[in-house]
């Protein structure tokens, strides 16, 4: 019933010839002025009212029906609504409290370092974080777990490791080449993708002596001429298996550069410059102990313990054993009667005479 009557209501005042937007605009919330200063602005007032008042007779003619009646329930339903939000619903009601949102210790990084933290504050911890351990404590945890995780892997997996065992074969002769692999037990390092290549000169096959000692010019400094070695590296690739693969192609090409018989560098003299020659202290010869030395030593200690038993039967030889139990002997025997003749002196505080004390002279 409402929504009829407003539309009648607003078929009503689109019969006045201004515009009626002005009523339905967003009032201000402040306090208006209790009088008006501008009397066009009265005028054009009693003016719309007017209008308005035409038109609304105008429908009841048509209608036959009491509009005006209807417009005023209309406008005290619309009253009363207005009343009861305004009851529910103050303007300006304060907000309700709402608790802080707790602050919780930070973690210590290179960030907030030296920054206060939100205990100092003022803030406090609510009662159910106070129940948590310290960051120390969280890092000997940590560390215990991982502890137990190794010990784990130990105890159940590695036992299986021994099924995919493989007996050791030595290389023959068909394997020259040594790869050399750094591992870190799973831990990320910059030196584990470099992988080392060792292989001897004459270990290398079908290569004839001038293409051997092409080869050693070819690889230069990394030739060691007293072990007869090459040793080359390579870490410029992610992977070990990629290193490993371009030093295998490197000897397959300095292979292929050797066997070329375009030119030998039988011209070119081997430069061993870079490597440093260090002595090394032998044992000298004239220190063996050979067949001859060795009678000879022999016979020296035969007379050696001839002539000792000459002096012993002549009594020559000086016992020492013996000549320390004398020595103590001859002590012994002048310490005595020096303690027989100090047992015979009277002690001090004793007997009629009064005190007497034993001077020793």
């Amino acid at each position: 019933m409402s929504t009829a009557l407003q539309s009648v209501r607003l078929t009503a005042r689109s019969c006045a010839c201004s515009n009626f937007s002005q009523q339905y605009v967003a009032r201000s919330i402040g306090r208006r002025r209790a009088f008006a200063t501008t009397p066009l602005l009265m005028k054009r007032k009693g003016r719309i009212a007017e209008a308005q008042k035409e038109g609304l007779e105008k429908l009841q003619k048509k209608s036959g029906r009491d509009l005006a009646g209807l417009f005023a329930e209309n406008d005290e339903i619309l009253r009363e609504l207005e009343e009861e939000l305004e009851a529910d619903v103050e303007i300006g009601q304060t907000p309700p409290d709402i608790d802080p949102v707790p602050k919780h210790m930070l973690k210590d990084t290179f960030l907030n370092m030296g920054d206060p933290e939100p205990f100092e504050e003022g803030a406090g911890f609510p009662e159910e974080d106070q129940d948590d351990i310290s960051s120390l404590a969280h890092r000997e945890l940590e560390q215990h777990r991982e502890w137990r995780h190794y010990a784990r892997l130990a105890a159940w997996e590695m036992p299986l490791l021994s099924k995919l065992a493989k007996p050791f074969e030595p290389p023959t002769g068909d394997m020259p080449l040594r790869f050399r692999y750094t591992t870190y037990m799973g831990e990320s390092h910059p030196a584990e993708k470099k992988v080392v290549l060792e292989f001897s000169i004459a270990d290398m096959p079908n290569l004839t002596s001038v293409q051997r000692e092409k080869l050693k010019k070819l690889v230069g400094v990394r030739y060691n001429p007293e072990t007869d070695v090459v040793r080359m590296s390579c870490e410029m690739h992610e992977t070990q298996a990629q290193n490993k693969r371009y030093l295998g192609d490197m000897v397959g090409n300095l292979l292929k550069e050797a066997r070329d018989p375009t030119d030998t560098f039988e011209d070119v003299p081997l430069d061993t410059r870079h490597h440093h020659f260090k002595p090394k202290p032998r044992f000298p010869r004239e220190w063996l102990l050979t067949e001859e030395r060795k009678a000879e030593l022999e016979k020296l200690r035969q007379q050696a313990t001839m002539m000792d038993q000459q002096r012993e039967a002549a009594g020559l030889l000086v016992d020492g054993v013996r000549q320390i139990q004398a020595a103590n002997a001859a002590r012994k025997a002048i310490r005595d009667p020096f303690a027989h003749a100090m047992a015979d002196l009277p002690v001090a505080g004793k007997g009629k005479g009064g005190k007497k004390v034993a001077v020793r002279r």
